[in-house]
Parts: C-alpha cells; sequence; structure tokens
C-alpha cells in the first residue's frame, strides 16, 4: 500500500468519526456557539473562555480524533474535544464576560 492510500484511508476514518460524533449530538465548544447563533469571529473567542471555565468546574469534554492536513499528510489534533449540548449549557450558565458583544453572546448561548 502505498502512502497516498494510507492518507486517503485516514481522512476517511476521520471524518466517518466526525460524523458518528454529530449524530450523538458531540461538538465542538466553537461550533455549539455557532448553532446557538454567536458570530464566527466570536464563537473562537467565547469557546476559549468555556474551555477555562471547564477546568474551574471540571467539564473536560469528550475525547475527539480529529486530523488536520499538512504537507506530509494528516496529523491527529492534539486535545481536541466534543462537549454534549448539557455539558455545553453548564459552561455558558457559569461564563460571565465583560465585553458588550460577550454579554450578547452569553444571552444567545443561553437560550440555544
Amino acid at each position: 500500500m502505498n502512502a497516498t492510500a494510507r492518507t486517503a484511508r485516514r481522512i476517511v476514518k476521520a471524518r466517518r468519526n466526525e460524523t458518528k460524533a454529530h449524530k450523538q449530538g458531540l461538538h465542538t465548544l466553537a461550533s455549539h456557539a455557532i448553532r446557538a447563533g454567536v458570530a464566527e469571529d466570536d464563537a473562537s473567542g467565547v469557546a476559549g473562555a468555556l474551555r477555562a471555565k471547564g477546568k474551574t468546574l471540571g467539564v473536560c469534554g469528550h475525547t475527539a480524533i480529529m486530523v488536520r492536513k499538512t504537507d506530509n499528510g494528516v496529523r491527529p489534533v492534539k486535545g481536541a474535544k466534543r462537549f454534549t449540548k448539557a455539558e455545553f449549557l453548564t459552561l455558558a450558565t457559569a461564563y460571565n464576560p465583560r465585553a458588550a458583544k460577550y454579554v450578547a453572546a452569553r444571552q444567545q448561548l443561553l437560550n440555544y
């Protein structure tokens, strides 16, 4: 088997696992925020704050196998986590932002 076929098989396997996780309701914090209606530019900032809040609350999420394409094929993303909707809402409830745009984003998160 050549390297191209091996790489393609890894990519297909990662996509299959990602699809299965989405069907089970597991999403990254940023994708939960986007689904709640937060702008994509703000979703990564909100996700980082929720991730930090999760460390204090002990909400760890579920380990996910995600891959990123590189020049040499694919490599796994270290520390990738997916969260259920209940875990996400727990973090959103504890989230207390100061900036006005993040206060509005928190309201969208709680209405999700």
